[in-house]
């Protein structure tokens, strides 16, 4: 659907579930080493199956950033909310978070320009502020069913103003 000179970004597919899962474990283990526990990051990237991300992929709601043929980052928005965006250790810096972070804006706030909400984890924080996303308060991660508490950084994308 959309193009970089670098990347490409499509709607996932059902073949795509195990790179995707592979760029949510190293993003993990990676990027957020610095800000999370081992303890937690250890849990946190065995606790979602490759297979969680089929509804999302079947509703539409899953995208992808590739390049080269290897999918280098995902992304999960829906109306009011950006619930996954992960890119893996090796694609970082190369533009693939933010246009994935563009995209998923776009789909959250629909043709009503409403409010967008997510969770960042701590790392991502200054990435979405860079977006213009506002911290609103701490807490915990709330999607899925885990034992373990990850704690995230609610934000919010103000509505645009008309």
């Amino acid at each position: 659907m959309a193009m970089n000179e670098k990347f490409y970004i499509r709607q996932g597919r059902l073949d795509d579930i195990y790179g995707i899962a592979s760029i949510y474990s190293d993003s993990i283990q990676e990027l957020c080493k610095d800000d999370y526990e081992p303890e937690i990051i250890n849990h946190w990237k065995a606790s979602t199956a490759p297979e969680s991300r089929l509804k999302a992929i079947e509703n539409g709601s899953l995208w992808v950033a590739e390049i080269d043929g290897e999918i280098g980052g995902y992304l999960v928005s829906i109306p009011g909310e950006l619930i996954a965006l992960f890119i893996g250790s090796t694609f970082s810096g190369l533009g693939m978070g933010r246009a994935l972070g563009q995209l998923g804006v776009e789909i959250a706030r629909g043709e009503s320009g409403g409010q967008v909400k997510l969770e960042s984890t701590i790392t991502a924080a200054p990435f979405y502020k860079k977006l213009g996303f506002n911290e609103t308060g701490r807490g915990y991660f709330s999607h899925g069913i885990s034992d373990i508490k990850i704690p995230v950084i609610k934000m919010v994308l103000p509505q645009e103003s008309s």
